[in-house]
């Protein structure tokens, strides 16, 4: 008897580890979908190797190798993991150039929390103040 409960035991994990993937994998097909929906005009190329892998996900979901729905899934998680560093890659320079624009023409108010001898690094924006925020209407 002890070794049916133990059986049994195993194939409840097995069954177990292979309902969470396939809800990882569903989950991954929508948020990839979505993600092109949302994004597909910034995406360029790396939209159809999305789409392609999202393919592979949902035929192999239609299967029951595991091993296969893993594999489709690692590959789909990598494609959009390289979509959005390549989508996201364009836009911090945009920002930055903004950023550092915004420096460069507000000097006293950029600056303000410099030390006249210079001191601070570029990234710094001065002594950490600790405060309370009073409401002085509240406080009467």
């Amino acid at each position: 008897m002890r070794r049916d409960a133990e059986s049994h035991a195993e194939e409840d994990k097995t069954r177990r580890e292979e309902v969470e993937l396939r809800n990882e994998a569903d989950n991954a097909v929508y948020r990839s979908e979505k993600f092109v929906k949302d994004n597909g005009d910034k995406l360029g190329a790396s939209k159809s190797g999305i789409e392609s892998s999202v393919a592979a996900v949902k035929d192999s979901l239609k299967g029951t190798d595991s091993a296969a729905i893993r594999s489709a899934l690692d590959k789909l998680n990598e494609s959009l993991q390289a979509a959005s560093a390549g989508m996201y890659q364009k836009e911090p320079g945009a920002a930055g150039a903004e950023h550092a624009s915004s420096d460069a023409s507000g000097d006293g108010e950029a600056n303000s929390g410099q030390s006249k001898s210079g001191q601070s690094k570029a990234g710094d924006q001065g002594p950490i103040i600790d405060a309370e925020v009073v409401d002085e209407k509240k406080k009467a």
